[in-house]
């Protein structure tokens, strides 16, 4: 799976993941992709919003997060603080796939 960006906000009463990975790519950097955001607390079911944008749309949307307090995480801490994390997001992806 192509990640984006994964990032993990656990402030105050907060704990919860947001992403955003790649499901098609365009041939050049700044050609339009379609892509999947997901987001929600640990253990629980993952939602997903499927778009279509280019490199800054999802830089726009990344920057936007890591204001509100997502710190990017990369996939060992991601596998100590959410281990199902994977799993969840499978299923996620296999249902955004299928809808775009």
């Amino acid at each position: 799976m192509n990640f984006e960006f994964v990032g993990w906000c656990n402030e105050d009463s907060h704990d919860k993941v947001w992403g955003v990975i790649v499901l098609k790519h365009g041939l050049k950097q700044w050609d339009i992709k379609t892509y999947a955001t997901f987001w929600g607390r640990r253990g629980k079911k993952l939602q997903h919003k499927i778009f279509k944008g280019d490199q800054w749309d999802i830089d726009k949307a990344v920057r936007s997060k890591v204001n509100k307090g997502y710190n990017k995480i990369n996939q060992h801490k991601l596998d100590e603080v959410y281990p199902e994390f994977q799993m969840d997001l499978e299923k996620t992806a296999i249902w955004a796939m299928l809808r775009a």
